[in-house]
């Protein structure tokens, strides 16, 4: 039988037992998957290990847990910032997930000048992030930065449209392993005025081909191409 995954906000010792106050949390243990006193579970604090730990007890207020086994747990072989211009709401939301799945590490939304969506929900962010962690099987989580202009950017990312000069795959072939930053733009794709500041500021722009992909396509596209080996 699969056991559960859990993200925790507390700090998981390496052996011992440790208490998990957290009331979404509870509630789901105990009144939605039934749960109870001597039930598994694996749960991990972001650090980059997994636990396997059993119920002590199991109440409205209070779980405790008993570490059984820590092991090094998923973590991406590369880091990766993806840098995504505010789209709507549910398409956001959905890179946010897909992002997360294929291993993202930082996700910072930025503000452009054809973003239709001017904040962030980030409660719902973070529960959105969390959970995808749980389902993908991967022991860190994301972080997500507050929102930033345009113009903030650092110069070392490389921005996905297609009037880039050389192909995304040609790019991405070439350096497949340090550290990247990826942007996408907005429905409706960069202005001119924006393309022209990367290119004043050396920012390399690359080609997804011609046609034309929705923002949250590009975005999975980008990222399969920076962590899918």
């Amino acid at each position: 039988m699969r056991l559960h995954r859990f993200f925790v906000e507390e700090k998981i010792p390496a052996d011992g037992e440790f208490s998990v106050p957290d009331e979404t949390l509870l509630n789901q243990w105990r009144n939605v998957l039934r749960m109870s006193d001597s039930d598994q579970a694996i749960l991990f604090d972001g650090s980059g290990s997994e636990s396997l730990c059993e119920f002590v007890s199991l109440t409205k207020k209070n779980a405790l847990l008993k570490v059984l086994e820590t092991k090094k747990g998923l973590v991406p072989e590369r880091v990766v910032t993806l840098y995504m211009a505010l789209i709507k709401k549910d398409n956001f939301e959905l890179v946010l997930e897909k992002a997360t799945e294929l291993g993202v590490s930082h996700i910072i939304p930025v503000q452009m000048d054809r973003s239709e969506k001017k904040g962030v929900n980030y409660e719902r962010a973070h529960k959105i992030v969390r959970e995808a962690a749980e389902q993908s099987g991967r022991a860190t989580v994301p972080t997500l930065d507050e929102i930033i202009n345009i113009d903030k950017m650092p110069s070392d990312v490389v921005v996905f449209e297609p009037r880039g000069e050389i192909s995304a795959r040609e790019y991405f072939n070439k350096n497949s392993d340090t550290p990247i930053a990826v942007c996408i733009g907005p429905e409706g794709g960069f202005t001119d005025a924006e393309l022209a500041s990367f290119h004043e500021r050396g920012i390399t722009v690359v080609s997804t081909g011609s046609q034309v992909l929705r923002a949250e396509t590009a975005a999975v596209v980008a990222l399969t191409l920076a962590l899918v080996k």
